[in-house]
């Protein structure tokens, strides 16, 4: 997405909004993380010396060291008076690991020693492997979503998800939470869990966190979104960004329903961004198409031809794919 210098009326709209929970629906290349670390820093600007700390979640370490540079970059500029403290950005996963897991979540596990990550490679998880069909997985295999407020567990085969008997998988998990171990997955169940069985640590989280601003939301997967709805419930106030057709966690449960429909909750307010400064109109015109959407491009059509093109062929047939690659180049009016 081209650098921007100046916010869009759709922008301002968002950066400037009264503090309250919000939905924001934004298009590919629309300037999510331009307008979601200008907001953050609004919201810290206005907040003045409210010792409430706002956070900026994401879902990847590259998105997060982006928000922490643009938001550094905003804190330097002598005209924007913003305090660098009292503001927190990080995955949603480091966030609920800081603030929940390792602090707290042994009382819950039933652990001795404060809970810890595991990824597979210990030897000892050797003991806690579940029975799947015809072989014995990793507890790492192991995949867990909330149905109903009821926690259930899974593993994917061959791009199929196959459920396990609760209680089965729920005795190998805590006997591991036991050991205080939990794996990526297992940790977010065990995070809802302490903040469930512990209303105290609830409480305190989110007294520290009275805002937070979720980017990717789209990507909110059913276990998130219960602990989500635990801060919510608990008073924080919770704002959504993100674009429902650029999930790619569907098969983990994140189907952007969630993004969908937070924002017709009472007291959310809904906005919007549909200008693309990414693509060039004919590249938005087919995604519109696809995703049904009306977005509209800011970039002009190119006077020449470039980018990518999609050649199908059968390999008994390679000299057509040479013929239509040379017909491109000749349209183009370049040199072979």
């Amino acid at each position: 997405c081209p650098t921007m210098t100046q916010a869009s009326a759709e922008q301002l709209q968002i950066i400037d909004a009264p503090i309250a929970p919000m939905s924001v629906i934004a298009c590919a290349g629309s300037g999510k993380t331009y307008t979601a670390v200008r907001r953050l820093a609004e919201m810290r600007r206005r907040l003045g010396d409210h010792r409430g700390r706002v956070a900026l979640l994401s879902f990847s370490n590259v998105a997060v060291d982006t928000f922490r540079l643009e938001y550094q970059n905003l804190v330097r500029s002598a005209s924007a008076g913003i305090a660098p403290d009292r503001v927190e950005i990080d995955t949603l996963d480091g966030f609920i690991t800081g603030n929940v897991l390792r602090p707290h979540a042994y009382r819950t596990m039933g652990a001795q020693q404060a809970a810890f990550l595991v990824t597979g490679g210990e030897a000892f998880l050797n003991a806690f492997k579940f029975n799947a069909g015809t072989y014995p997985r990793e507890i790492t295999k192991m995949q867990v979503s909330i149905e109903n407020g009821s926690p259930y567990f899974c593993y994917t085969d061959n791009d199929r998800t196959h459920r396990l008997d609760t209680a089965y998988a729920t005795r190998i998990v805590h006997r591991l939470g036991q050991v205080g171990a939990y794996t990526h997955n297992l940790g977010r169940y065990w995070c809802h869990r302490t903040l469930t069985d512990q209303p105290n640590i609830l409480r305190a989280l989110v007294r520290r966190y009275p805002f937070i601003l979720i980017d990717e939301a789209q990507d909110v997967g059913t276990v998130h979104q219960a602990v989500i709805e635990l801060l919510v419930g608990g008073g924080c106030q919770v704002s959504l960004i993100g674009d429902p057709n650029q999930g790619i966690y569907e098969f983990a449960g994140a189907n952007g329903a969630f993004l969908t429909q937070y924002g017709q909750r009472a007291g959310v307010n809904n906005f919007s961004l549909t200008r693309n400064y990414r693509s060039v109109p004919a590249i938005l015109d087919l995604a519109n198409r696809l995703s049904t959407r009306t977005d509209t491009a800011d970039r002009a059509a190119p006077g020449t031809m470039h980018g990518a093109f999609f050649v199908p062929y059968r390999n008994a047939a390679q000299e057509n794919l040479v013929a239509a690659f040379q017909a491109a180049v000749a349209a183009a009016d370049l040199n072979y």
